[in-house]
């Protein structure tokens, strides 16, 4: 009993606690600097990252119990000054790695698989701090033209999702593509691209997915490579055929035979509402996803 009251024995058990809580940014370090090995799936290469962080955490305490303190203290400090300066914190590295374990495998054209890129997760917040579903124009904006088009009928027919395709249309229909300020990443709030209708993909994402939201529906934003748009919540895979027919139904023209794209989410359905896309569900851009930006109910 003396003995396990000794301050060693604090101090032992804290350099194990810190020993095991470092692995995981360690491992995500990793996995941005080493890339995987051919086709290697790339949640088996963030395993084999967390394997080879738990193996180095092991060994620089073995080296030296005062340097994987100092690192543990250096990575704390490191999410409080990008926390306090420059709104980039843990909540968006969490989010990214998330998404990046969501499943998404089961389109049937085989185009998406997930992984992780330096800096997307700081993306994250800077996509939720500019979302505003909840502000009485967007949701004026939103309510407006979800009902411009397809009549009452249609509605009676396919349910809310008809009120998200006439968003869908009068956005896409309107948008004019204008890049950003020299230099600068800027990511306009919905309530100035609403009155625009200009401005490029994230610009657009942003806008799309919020005006989904404050309809009541759930939307959510990815990140491809060189790339940003918006996907939207349309049921469950048992609707897919009900949703294609709708899709079809309402979009003839631009569809004239074409395939429906989507994602699965356990079980969920989520449809491809990507400007470069001229109907819901349209092929995608970029096939590769970097990250899912998801938002609360």
């Amino acid at each position: 009993m003396t003995q396990f009251l000794r301050p060693s024995t604090y101090l032992n058990l804290a350099v194990r606690f810190i020993q095991i809580i470092i692995v995981f940014p360690m491992a995500v370090l990793f996995s941005f600097y080493i890339p995987p090995y051919g086709s290697m799936n790339y949640e088996l290469h963030f395993m084999l990252c967390l394997v080879l962080a738990t193996s180095t955490s092991l060994l620089i305490t073995r080296i030296s119990r005062r340097l994987i303190v100092l690192m543990f203290f250096s990575i704390v400090g490191m999410f409080i000054f990008n926390s306090m300066f420059k709104d980039q914190t843990f909540e968006g590295m969490y989010d990214d790695y998330n998404a990046m374990l969501v499943n998404m495998t089961s389109n049937p054209h085989k185009v998406s698989y997930l992984k992780p890129v330096h800096g997307t997760f700081f993306q994250t917040q800077r996509v939720k701090s500019a979302m505003q579903p909840t502000h009485p124009k967007v949701r004026s904006f939103a309510v407006e033209n979800s009902t411009r088009y397809f009549h009452d009928e249609y509605y009676r027919k396919f349910g809310k999702i008809t009120r998200y395709f006439s968003l869908f249309r009068h956005i896409r229909l309107n948008w004019k593509y204008v890049n950003d300020p020299l230099g600068m990443d800027y990511y306009s709030p919905p309530t100035e691209s609403m009155g625009l209708l200009a401005g490029d993909c994230d610009d657009y994402a942003i806008l799309m997915a919020s005006s989904v939201m404050a309809i009541g529906g759930e939307a959510r934003v990815v990140i491809s490579p060189s790339h940003m748009y918006t996907e939207v919540k349309v049921g469950t895979v048992d609707d897919l055929d009900k949703v294609s027919f709708a899709v079809r139904s309402l979009f003839p023209d631009e569809v004239a035979g074409g395939k429906i794209h989507f994602h699965e989410t356990g079980g969920d359905l989520w449809l491809n509402f990507d400007y470069t896309a001229s109907y819901p569900g349209g092929p995608f851009l970029e096939p590769e996803l970097y990250s899912v930006i998801s938002f609360e109910k």
